[in-house]
C-alpha cells in the first residue's frame, strides 16, 4: 500500500514532468505560419553594428552589404540626430546618408524614441530625406511601437518591429500578443537579441529575423554566430 507522502512525491514528479513536456512542446512549437515578402535576401547575412559615423559606413561597405545605426528625431528642430544614447550630437541622417558611396548599401535605422506626439513629423522628415538621398527601400526603421511602425509603412516605408527578450512565463503570454501584431500590421521583419532567435523562429518560422550578437565577438565567438546563420529565416545577422 502506498503510503501518503510516497503518493505526493509521485503526484508531484508527475506534474512536474508534464509541465516539462508542455512547456517543451510550447517552446519548439509554431503559432504563426504567415510572412511577408522579404527586406534583405542575400547570403550574406552579416551588417556592422553601430554605425554612427558615414566615413566608417563608406569604409565598411567592402565587407558588409548593410550597416545599422541609432537615431534620435529632435522634433524642435526637425532631424534625425545619429547617436546611441546622450544629447544632442549635431550628427545629422541627412548628411550622414548623403555621404555614402555605395549606392547599393542598406540601413536599418533604430529609431530610440518614436512616439504618438512626433510621429506625423518623422514620416515627414524621413519624406524629405529619402527624396534627397536615397530609396525608402533600401531603409528598414526599428522600434518597439508596432501601431506608431505601421504609420510609416503606411507612407512607403520598411519596418522591424522589435521584440523582447525570452521570459520563461512572461514569453507565454507575450508570444500570442506578438502573432497578433503580426496580423494586424504586418511588419517587414522582428529583430531581437541573438539569444532569443531559436525561440522566435520556431513560433514565427516563416517571417525574417533580424538579430544583433551584442556580447559575442566575431573572431572568438564565430562558431556561435555561423550556427545563427544557419537558421533558415534569419536575414541580418549585426556584428560588432
Amino acid at each position: 500500500m502506498i503510503s501518503g507522502r510516497c503518493l505526493y512525491i509521485h503526484l508531484k514528479t508527475y506534474f512536474c514532468k508534464s509541465v516539462v513536456v508542455l512547456y517543451l512542446v510550447f517552446y519548439n512549437s509554431s503559432i504563426y505560419e504567415k510572412g511577408v515578402p522579404i527586406f534583405y535576401n542575400n547570403s550574406n547575412k552579416y551588417w556592422a553594428h553601430r554605425v554612427l559615423d558615414h566615413q566608417i559606413a563608406n569604409d565598411l561597405s567592402v565587407k558588409y552589404n548593410g550597416v545599422e545605426l541609432d537615431v534620435f528625431f529632435e522634433s524642435d528642430k526637425s532631424l534625425f540626430d545619429v547617436r546611441h544614447h546622450g544629447s544632442f550630437k549635431g550628427n545629422s541622417l541627412i548628411v550622414y546618408l548623403s555621404q555614402i558611396n555605395n549606392n547599393d548599401m542598406y540601413f536599418w535605422v533604430d529609431l530610440k524614441n518614436l512616439n504618438s506626439s512626433n510621429v506625423s513629423s518623422v514620416i515627414t522628415r524621413l519624406d524629405s530625406i529619402t527624396k534627397e538621398t536615397i530609396s525608402k527601400q533600401r531603409i528598414i526603421i526599428e522600434s518597439k511601437d508596432i501601431k506608431l511602425l505601421y504609420e510609416l509603412k503606411k507612407s512607403g516605408y520598411k519596418i522591424s518591429y522589435w521584440l523582447p527578450s525570452f521570459n520563461l512565463f512572461k514569453s507565454i503570454f507575450q508570444v500570442y500578443e506578438i502573432r497578433n501584431d503580426l496580423e494586424n500590421y504586418s511588419p517587414d521583419a522582428i529583430s531581437c537579441s541573438y539569444h532569443n532567435v531559436r525561440f522566435y523562429s520556431k513560433k514565427f518560422p516563416n517571417y525574417s529575423i533580424h538579430c544583433w550578437t551584442n556580447g559575442l565577438d566575431f573572431k572568438n565567438d564565430i562558431s556561435e554566430i555561423e550556427k545563427i546563420s544557419k537558421i533558415n529565416n534569419v536575414r541580418i545577422i549585426l556584428i560588432d
